[in-house]
């Protein structure tokens, strides 16, 4: 329900390799973000941070997008190649925000619900509330899968 996403990519890359593509691709995160909207666009594409085996990065944006994915990832060296489990989530922040929201609205929207088919007389309340309920799950999650889908697709093909 909440928005998650996971994959592991095969590569027949050396580790060093595939630390040099995404040292390619991802730049320290800048506390102070100023992007242009018309300008020209960021020389890498991601920021975050690499360290050992494990990154930790999240795509560039012009905007203040919150439901696009952290992208969390651990390399682990095999005989002929790596393996990169990738795990993508939303920001803690962003999923605090997104779990109080729909427990209160599935909670209040459930209770409006009950009432209803006890009294029937109290009205369909329910309708709109449970309505936030789908609202703020689709508002979070339609941004997310799609940018999970254009992350998992470009990481595809830079570490294969």
């Amino acid at each position: 329900m909440i928005p998650f996403d996971s994959l592991t990519i095969t590569t027949s890359l050396t580790f060093s390799e595939v630390l040099r593509r995404l040292d390619e691709i991802v730049t320290h995160p800048k506390l102070l973000k100023i992007i242009i909207p018309f300008g020209p666009p960021p020389p890498k594409p991601y920021e975050g941070r690499i360290s050992g085996n494990t990154f930790k990065i999240n795509r560039i944006i012009i905007g203040s997008h919150l439901f696009f994915p952290i992208i969390e990832g651990k390399i682990h060296s095999q005989p002929f190649g790596c393996s990169i489990k990738i795990n993508m989530t939303l920001n803690k922040i962003v999923l605090a925000f997104l779990m109080l929201w729909l427990w209160t609205t599935g909670s209040i929207g459930m209770f409006s619900l009950f009432a209803w088919l006890v009294e029937p007389s109290v009205g369909a309340i329910f309708l709109p509330i449970l309505g936030m309920f789908i609202f703020g799950w689709l508002l979070c999650l339609i941004p997310f899968k799609i940018e999970a889908k254009a992350a998992i697709k470009f990481l595809a093909i830079l570490l294969t």
